[in-house]
């Protein structure tokens, strides 16, 4: 989805994926390598080698978790570099599925004003029959809300639209909120193991309470009991100051860090 925003470019090598991107504006970076046959740090000398032979200053991007660990012993004297913007919101999926207990309490009154103002609401899957009223909801939204200061905004909702023309290979799914035959917010997902990747959530603000109403939908759909999904992960925030502070409003569990790690 965000191959064009930061110039990604990928190779296979002996089983193995590579992904170059410019993950910052200028600077060259490669995100943690894929094989099913090798530990990812132990295929970094081949990173090193083709930095060596291209004048590229070596970089690993969106290194987290216990790859992070693993690079930091084996390279103690390399550089990371990390920003609030780039962590990851984690929550318990039974939080954001009921939205119980005291610290919700504000997430549960917009819903309850979303039901009393919209009783003919309904949250549908997105399938073949709805798909189409779906992508013409993303293509008005990026008319509607523009934020001109936002880098990855506009890239983001061409993205959904890619996403939905080719929704068979992209493999997500999909959840709308409708208001009677009109669609007030939609968000499109996958999930890895026992956690939900949400990648795109959008909202109408004028269907008051839309959001909160989104989130809890979505959660209770493809997270709910009996899914065998622990936790959900809503991204970045990608340093939005109104982003974080939604995000932060539905309390995560944990914030994944992510580094970019210089190696020389």
């Amino acid at each position: 989805m965000w191959r064009d925003l930061h110039h990604t470019s990928f190779a296979i090598e002996n089983d193995a994926l590579f992904l170059r991107a410019e993950f910052t504006p200028g600077a060259i970076a490669f995100a943690p390598p894929r094989s099913l046959a090798a530990a990812p740090e132990t295929l970094i000398p081949q990173i090193l080698a083709y930095c060596g032979e291209n004048n590229i200053a070596p970089r690993l991007c969106a290194v987290s978790g216990e790859f992070h660990r693993k690079v930091k012993l084996l390279y103690p004297d390399a550089k990371e570099i990390t920003d609030a913007a780039w962590s990851d919101y984690l929550y318990n999926a039974e939080d954001l599925a009921t939205l119980a207990g005291r610290r919700y309490s504000g997430q549960r009154n917009h819903i309850n004003k979303f039901r009393k103002l919209y009783p003919d609401w309904r949250f549908e899957v997105v399938n073949e029959t709805n798909l189409a009223q779906t992508r013409a909801f993303f293509e008005e939204y990026s008319k509607l809300v523009v934020k001109e200061d936002y880098a990855a905004y506009s890239e983001g909702n061409a993205k959904a639209i890619e996403v939905i023309d080719n929704f068979g290979t992209y493999r997500q799914f999909g959840g709308i909120l409708l208001v009677g035959d009109a669609i007030a917010g939609a968000a499109f997902g996958e999930t890895v193991g026992d956690t939900l990747f949400i990648h795109t959530e959008k909202a109408l603000t004028t269907f008051e309470g839309a959001y909160p109403m989104l989130v809890n939908q979505f959660a209770q759909m493809y997270a709910g009991e009996g899914s065998g999904i622990q936790y959900i992960n809503r991204e970045e925030d990608d340093g939005v100051e109104g982003l974080r502070t939604s995000k932060l409003s539905y309390h995560p569990c944990t914030l994944l860090e992510k580094f970019t790690v210089e190696l020389s």
